[in-house]
This record gives C-alpha cells, structure tokens and sequence, in this order.
C-alpha cells in the first residue's frame, strides 16, 4: 500500500505527549511499537508517529505510523511512501481517540 506523507504536521499536538504514543494508544492492531519503519524496504527502527493518508480509495483521513527519521524527514515530506502490508494505523483524528 501506498501512503502519502503529509507535509507540515509536527507543531500538531494530541493529548498523549507525542505522535508515537497516541499510535501506540490507538493502533488499530493494538500492536506493540514495530522493530522496524514501516517503509517497506526500510530496516532502521522508528523513532516518529508520522502523519499519512492513505493513497488508495476517497479515504482523505489522516493516520499515524511509525517511521524513522529518514522517512519521516524533510526529503519525503509530501512524497509518496510504499509501507508493509502489516503496517497498523491509528486515526489522528483525536475528535476518534485521545480527545474523545
């Protein structure tokens, strides 16, 4: 699946401290924070709850995955991002999650 890296998200904040810990509040797998980026040939750890729509489909939502710096850095800012099929998302819409 293909995501699109939304640019101009950082000074967004959510009431669980930071973007990482809303995706581990609110992952739709409940999974534990992943070993790896979810960039699907990256293998460096993720250190961000980056912000992405989803390329396929009319879903405009706004999600949250885990991504290292690199893919989560200027360079891919507004750039499309082919992630792992086991990739899990949580809404960043916080009216769904934290801000309920």
């Amino acid at each position: 699946m293909k995501v699109h890296n939304i640019n101009g998200t950082s000074d967004n904040k959510c009431k669980c401290g930071t973007w990482k810990a809303h995706w581990e509040n609110y992952n739709e797998r409940r999974a534990g924070w992943p070993t790896y980026c979810s960039e699907k040939t990256c293998s460096k750890h993720p250190t961000v709850g980056a912000h992405v729509q989803k390329e396929v489909g009319d879903d405009k939502k706004w999600y949250v995955i885990p991504l290292c710096d690199e893919h989560n850095g200027p360079r891919f800012h507004g750039a499309s991002i082919e992630i792992s099929d086991d990739t899990s998302f949580a809404s960043a819409n916080q009216n769904e999650t934290c801000g309920k």
